[in-house]
């Protein structure tokens, strides 16, 4: 017992739409998003050619992802209600609930397959440097056409719309039980347990896409973009570690092949922000020099005249 083809491409298609609804892709290719970093940051990412994108888990917000689904949660729960009387449906929609429920030993998240790389929509901003180039910061923007990959590694804006995501998350929950329905025929109807489990397992592989483009309108100051890599299974060996403050980190380094063909891989670099601190105008010296040294003619790279008050 196998989900078909046809409902692979169905599923693929409904998780498509609500994205395009929520507002993920609103953007165009032209627009140039702001990676804030320190200056080890700055130097890999220019040495190497790669962005450096972070296993979900490992993020410096540790719920992320587990924000969307406990809102998924929540929309399930309600649908069980609205369904009292329909058994098959309240058995259905609480074995989904089982299906994503949280292990503290063993987190949902914490075994996702989402790499990201985090930007933002606004350049030079104070937030931005408070929280992430307090010290030796820079900002580096990106042509958002350039960071194009793959249709499971692309540019997405975060949505944190809590309405927005209400509705979709509904829309979700309603399409669970309708598709569980649909697929439920032939053989199928004999085992219906069997059918569920295996529905689901597919049907939240695309739906789980989702997930890390939700966020809670308390970070909505980030004005967020995420570079989002589903891992391959060939890409396992890929995956390297590093040991943050309270958690060994997963991360992978991502390039764009994309971008333009030369001998020597280019990332698609429009501009440079030299953070808040001292003896900014040396730095820019030495930045300019590394850009030209790695093949970036003719990048702007400017001073931020922002003043960051010490703790």
């Amino acid at each position: 017992m196998q989900v078909t083809l046809l409902e692979n491409e169905k599923y693929r298609q409904f998780v498509s739409d609500v994205a395009q609804r929520l507002g993920v892709f609103d953007f165009n290719g032209e627009q140039i998003v702001w990676h804030y970093t320190d200056g080890a940051g700055l130097l890999g990412i220019l040495q190497s050619a790669t962005i450096y994108a972070t296993q979900v888990a490992s993020l410096n917000d540790a719920n992320e992802t587990k924000y969307a689904t406990d809102l998924y949660k929540q929309v399930v729960r309600e649908l069980i209600t609205e369904s009292a009387g329909d058994e098959d449906a309240v058995a259905f929609l609480t074995g989904v609930l089982e299906f994503v429920k949280e292990e503290p030993d063993s987190p949902t998240h914490g075994t996702s397959k989402f790499f990201v790389t985090c930007f933002s929509a606004d350049e030079d901003e104070l937030t931005q440097w408070d929280r992430y180039g307090r010290a030796n910061g820079y900002a580096i923007g990106f042509r958002a056409r350039g960071l194009f990959r793959e249709p499971t590694s692309q540019l997405y804006r975060v949505v944190y719309d809590r309405d927005k995501q209400l509705v979709g998350a509904k829309e979700i929950a309603a399409a669970t039980l309708r598709f569980y329905r649909e697929g439920l025929v032939g053989e199928r109807i004999e085992k219906p347990a069997e059918w569920a489990k295996v529905f689901f397992e597919a049907w939240d592989e695309w739906v789980y896409k989702l997930a890390p483009l939700a966020k809670d309108v308390k970070w909505r100051a980030e004005n967020e973009f995420r570079l989002v890599h589903e891992l391959k299974v060939s890409e396992f060996p890929k995956v390297r570690f590093i040991q943050k403050n309270t958690v060994l980190a997963r991360y992978m380094a991502l390039d764009t092949p994309a971008w333009v063909k030369r001998r020597t891989p280019l990332l698609p670099i429009a501009k440079v922000w030299i953070g808040p601190g001292e003896r900014q105008s040396f730095t820019k010296i030495s930045v300019d020099l590394l850009l030209e040294q790695m093949g970036y003619f003719n990048v702007p790279v400017e001073i931020s005249k922002i003043t960051l008050t010490r703790p």
